[in-house]
């Protein structure tokens, strides 16, 4: 099995590449398998990319309305 570091990894190259959405199922699915001790970063870490996440489809909704 591999180490947590590349579960992260792998997130946050998915993060980089703008695929907040695919980068969150991925995180979900290894909250489910993490310990409880082990969880609060990836905990941290879903809320910002949610928060990016959400900020994204904000801007994307006012370029649409306005043609930008």
């Amino acid at each position: 099995m591999a180490k947590l570091s590349d579960f992260v990894k792998s997130i946050d190259d998915a993060v980089k590449k703008g695929e907040r959405e695919k980068a969150l199922k991925m995180l979900e699915s290894l909250l489910k398998k993490v310990p409880e001790a082990k969880a609060q970063p990836l905990l941290k870490r879903r809320k910002q990319i949610r928060t990016e996440l959400e900020i994204d489809r904000r801007i994307s909704a006012l370029e649409q309305k306005y043609g930008a």
